[in-house]
């Protein structure tokens, strides 16, 4: 019984879900220019700045030069950025407007909306996640043919951020509380999650804080793929992810059904 209550919070990815990704996609037609400026300038200038500014004083890292060992990590944060910013803020826009409230009041359910959302941003995370890509390759960062493969990881990355970051935009009664989020939860992800420098040699405590958020696994598997240097413990992450992205996302379908009939 647990497990069918379980199912009946699990978002349904239907027709109801393509109708919701179809109606993002042409609103975001009509400001594209500003969100790829903003989802990719920023890692671009961080590539640059710390990459090959800091990185013609820093020795390597790992047998590799400063900026090849960042861009993996700044295309996994690529792809988390453009997902919770997006999620939050517009999802929480949307909720404030009503436009969620008049989706449910036709023929569409909650679980179908917070589905739409989940393809949507999943799109998302692979146009960022792959454009930043061909830059980096284009930069000569990219080693292995392997990184064919990191569509496939910006899928589930874009899954696994999403279901976070629209429970949130439910939660907060006010713009100003979805703050927080990145300012406690996003914020630290990006500085420790192994972007910039390893984690094998920090004190145990602090690894194992890292090894609880989502963007280490995914810069792992990033790096791993980019670089080509594939080990055992990537199945870890791999499963990692996976587990987490099963468990998260029946909190915002949860989270919206209060909200929309509160």
């Amino acid at each position: 019984m647990r497990f069918l209550g379980y199912l009946k919070r699990w978002p349904h990815f239907d027709r109801g879900a393509v109708r919701v990704w179809d109606r993002n996609l042409m609103a975001w037609l009509k400001y594209y220019k500003t969100s790829v400026l903003m989802n990719f300038g920023e890692p671009l200038m961080n590539l640059l700045a710390l990459g090959f500014g800091l990185g013609a004083y820093v020795t390597k890292l790992n047998d590799l030069p400063f900026a090849e060992f960042i861009a993996p990590g700044l295309l996994a944060s690529t792809a988390m950025m453009g997902v919770v910013y997006d999620t939050a803020f517009s999802g929480h826009s949307m909720l404030d407007r009503g436009v969620y409230e008049s989706m449910v009041t036709g023929p569409l359910r909650v679980e179908s909306i917070t589905a739409g959302m989940f393809l949507w941003e999943a799109s998302r995370s692979v146009l960022y996640g792959c454009t930043f890509l061909v830059v980096i390759l284009v930069m000569g960062l990219v080693r292995s043919p392997l990184a064919l493969l990191i569509p496939v990881l910006m899928v589930l990355a874009g899954l696994l951020f999403t279901g976070p970051s629209l429970f949130v935009a439910a939660w907060a009664k006010a713009e100003d509380q979805l703050f927080y989020y990145f300012t406690l939860v996003i914020t630290p992800m990006f500085m420790f999650s192994g972007i910039f420098f390893p984690v094998e040699n920090l004190p145990a405590a602090a690894r194992w804080a890292i090894w609880l958020s989502p963007l280490y696994h995914v810069t792992n598997l990033s790096r791993a793929l980019v670089l080509g240097r594939l080990h055992p413990g990537l199945w870890g992450d791999v499963l990692w992810l996976m587990v987490a992205t099963i468990v998260l996302m029946p909190w915002p379908v949860t989270q919206m059904r209060r909200r929309l009939t509160a």
